[in-house]
């Protein structure tokens, strides 16, 4: 007789799960509030946990279910002999099904006339404990969340057993749902916790009405801004790590480069960029080509900070400089900056390493890698009569690796290993081209364009070709693809691919 553990605190049609369980030759078991309800609707193949286990409920409820009659019927892996004895010669009965919502710890977390402790005993233990095991060994033990999936399991055990699709689905609800648990849990504790700046605990968020923490990923590995030693400053703001991550990311590519580099990002978009043979070169360049934009940036350098790019980035304002490490007299002088976050990167020479960027939308949070991949840049397509020369080449990968840090519809110009102007945000491309361009002026002659997306039409070349550009880098992969090869051909520009998209969202 298979065996199901139903233990909810939202107990929306668990009455009629239960009996449609019974009805199919289930035994129940379940707990407190769930195990009297059952009982009065007359769910008769109905036994209490405590009875099963042979263990008293204690420590005012605390201890239910976290046993090894329970854990052991879980876990047990049916076709494994080993586990088959070891369940054997400790009466350990198999459960094949844990129905479990967990203790309602966002209502009370979210409601103000809570108390600390309230909030702390509405944290579950055994329910998460039960449905992660029970995924975990989902293709014997299914663990089911949400009451929507009810009349699915029903219907389909009655077809003869649930498929293995929908034994991966349970588990997947189960992980999200104990994944999201666990995250409001650590935002409650970092918040309880303001007083030690250590724990996560922020001013506040992109507004000082918004409330916010850093919750620390402890695996996360290579080069962090989480948990990067500080050598000068005041904490880190939300706006600040959000700023500074784009800065970051941008010098990484160029970790192993034979070229210094140093940015200026505002607002998560570089204002200034640049490559040099010196980290104080590069530091110039980037700060000339917008000194009025620089104001108040996050700087990144892919080198050890000098005593010459010191004393440039305390000429004026700034809230973060990044670096792999620092002179002793260089950070001498960033120090005579009290409010500046001198920040040393860790293992800043891997470059960029693999990571997740996690956004949350009303209902859900989305999930994705972190975009650190980059074309092979001695073997891009160029469908164009005229071709790059070498110093473009290096002004191509340069612009591509800026453009794709800027918020899309992004354009970027560059010559001579500088950043000269930039269109992000926009929603035509045509209207980041004719920002990019502005912003260069003049120096845009003999530039590069790097573009995020593909041209859908040829007019964004036309207006390219009106300031002197010399040529593009950009995915292709347009219906428009010929028309606006044709176009460069026709008025002298170059056109190289990259075969990939560089959207930031």
């Amino acid at each position: 007789m298979p065996i199901a553990l139903i233990s909810v605190s939202d107990k929306t049609g668990v009455v009629e799960f239960a009996q449609g369980l019974e009805s199919l030759g289930w035994k129940i078991l379940s707990t407190g509030g769930t195990y009297r309800k059952l009982q009065e609707a007359g769910v008769e193949n109905l036994q209490e946990v405590a009875q099963f286990t042979g263990f008293p409920e204690g420590l005012d409820g605390r201890i239910k279910t976290l046993t090894p009659q329970i854990f052991g019927g879980l876990l047990r892996l049916r076709d494994n002999a080993d586990h088959a004895k070891f369940c054997q010669d400790n009466n350990l009965e198999d459960i094949d099904l844990v129905c479990v919502n967990l203790y309602p710890f966002k209502a009370t977390y979210d409601n103000p006339d809570k108390s600390f402790e309230d909030k702390v005993e509405n944290i579950d233990i055994g329910g998460p404990s039960m449905i992660r095991a029970a995924a975990k060994n989902y293709e014997f033990c299914s663990p089911v969340v949400d009451p929507a999936d009810y009349d699915t399991i029903l219907q389909q055990l009655g077809d003869g057993g649930l498929t293995a699709e929908f034994k991966k689905q349970l588990a997947t609800k189960t992980f999200e749902m104990t994944a999201h648990y666990d995250l409001m849990i650590a935002r409650f504790w970092a918040e309880e916790t303001k007083d030690s700046p250590e724990t996560g605990q922020l001013r506040y968020g992109e507004n000082p009405h918004q409330a916010a923490v850093l919750l620390d990923d402890p695996f996360a590995d290579g080069p962090l801004l989480a948990g990067a030693e500080m050598l000068n400053g005041k904490p880190l703001s939300y706006n600040n790590f959000g700023d500074a991550t784009g800065a970051l990311e941008l010098a990484l590519s160029f970790a192993g480069s034979d070229q210094a580099f140093a940015c200026v990002i505002k607002h998560a978009t570089p204002c200034g960029a640049a490559i040099g043979n010196t980290i104080s070169e590069a530091f110039k360049k980037a700060y000339e080509a917008d000194s009025v934009s620089a104001f108040g940036g996050i700087i990144a350098l892919n080198r050890p900070c000098d005593k010459a790019t010191a004393e440039q980035i305390v000429s004026f304002f700034n809230e973060i400089v990044m670096a792999p490490a620092y002179d002793a007299d260089a950070l001498e002088v960033l120090k005579t900056k009290k409010n500046l976050r001198v920040l040393i990167i860790p293992n800043f020479t891997e470059g960029q390493t693999k990571d997740f960027v996690v956004k949350k939308v009303r209902g859900g949070t989305l999930v994705q890698d972190l975009d650190i991949e980059l074309p092979d840049f001695n073997t891009l397509e160029n469908p164009t009569k005229a071709a790059p020369s070498d110093s473009q080449k290096a002004d191509l990968e340069l612009a591509w690796k800026l453009v794709k840090i800027v918020k899309s519809n992004a354009i970027v110009v560059v010559k001579d290993g500088v950043m000269l102007g930039k269109g992000g945000g926009q929603t035509s491309r045509v209207d980041a081209m004719k920002i990019s361009l502005e912003h260069a002026g003049e120096a845009a002659q003999g530039a590069v364009v790097g573009s995020d997306a593909f041209f859908p039409f040829p007019d964004a070349v036309e207006i390219a070709h009106e300031y002197g550009i010399a040529g593009f880098v950009q995915p292709g992969g347009s219906r428009n693809d010929e028309a606006v090869i044709a176009k460069c051909d026709e008025v002298g520009m170059f056109t190289v691919l990259t075969g990939m998209r560089g959207f930031l969202h």
